[in-house]
């Protein structure tokens, strides 16, 4: 025969007790580790701005753009090098960094993204369609017709499934849809020994965003304090290596 008896009625209140005690600790457990993933991502978004603001300095360098387009481009059609590359004041809405090969009708127009965006073709195309406006306006028709080459740099952590194919040569329009081609490099998708063998110094300074050893983030801003000149760059270097140190 069973029976309920008050030892069993003992038992059941002292594990209802149990039960509320374990439950009490698992909400204080994962109240705790939602604070400290909150401070990890706090962290991690202040170095990623670091790391994003000498990024955005390195590109406003002739010699570091010339530098780049060779190490992700064929660019056999132009010697591209610090002597022949100028950087052009050009009002861009989108803030992007224009530089001409000196003596050519050559462009390349230059955004940096920091997330995805899906409209960048859109306003490309208007950049581009109103550099041209301007070039024709000027009456410029004794000399070559420019040659603009769109390069988006991508140094967002977000995933963006851009499928534009580097180096399509050509736009295409098509009822209510417009595919303009653009040089897309998203670097965080390389490898970082892939990076780290390239000689721009903005692949280098994008292997701080990935999971590499910490010696080997040391050594980038060691090389990378060595070859820059500019005080604003340097102190700003100096800046995220005092980060890594104390995290």
């Amino acid at each position: 025969m069973l029976i309920f008896t008050y030892n069993d009625y003992l038992d059941c209140m002292e594990n209802q007790k149990i039960q509320r005690a374990l439950q009490i600790e698992n909400k204080r457990n994962k109240a705790i580790q939602i604070l400290k993933d909150k401070q990890m991502q706090k962290e991690q978004n202040e170095q990623d701005d670091k790391i994003d603001r000498i990024i955005e300095k390195l590109i406003e360098r002739k010699e570091e753009i010339a530098i780049f387009i060779n190490d992700f481009f064929k660019t056999s059609a132009w010697e591209i090098t610090k002597d022949s590359i100028q950087k052009c004041e050009y009002p861009s809405h989108e803030k992007m960094m224009v530089y001409k090969i000196k003596e050519k009708e050559v462009y390349f127009f230059i955004k940096l993204q920091k997330s995805p965006n899906y409209h960048i073709a859109y306003h490309i195309l208007t950049e581009c369609t109103n550099f041209i406006k301007n070039w024709k306006a000027k009456g410029s028709y004794h000399k070559q017709a420019p040659i603009i080459v769109p390069i988006v740099i991508y140094i967002g952590r977000k995933n963006w499934s851009n499928k534009t194919n580097t180096n399509i040569r050509y736009t295409s329009f098509q009822d209510h849809y417009i595919n303009l081609s653009y040089n897309f490099v998203d670097l965080l998708r390389y490898q970082p020994i892939e990076l780290i063998r390239k000689k721009s110094l903005i692949s280098s300074v994008s292997v701080l965003k990935m999971p590499v050893h910490m010696a080997i983030k040391k050594q980038i801003l060691h090389i990378l304090k060595n070859e820059t000149e500019e005080i604003d760059i340097y102190l700003q270097i100096k800046d995220l290596e005092q980060h890594l140190v104390t995290k």
